[in-house]
């Protein structure tokens, strides 16, 4: 995969993501959404990260 192929990736994880966080919060299901919507912020956090390095991000929380 190229670096155009990493960022679209996870742009539409994000994006799908952020519909999923937004059905949750519709339901009322706080926490959740909450969450998911964590994962999304960390997910275009990623997309920069390849913009801006040009590989993919390590696979590590530390």
């Amino acid at each position: 995969m190229d670096k155009n192929d990493f960022i679209s990736y996870w742009v539409e994880s994000a994006n799908r993501d952020y519909q999923t966080m937004l059905n949750l919060y519709q339901s009322k299901d706080y926490h959740w959404s909450l969450f998911i919507g964590h994962l999304v912020i960390e997910k275009l956090i990623k997309t920069i990260y390849v913009k801006n390095i040009n590989e993919n991000p390590p696979r590590t929380h530390d």
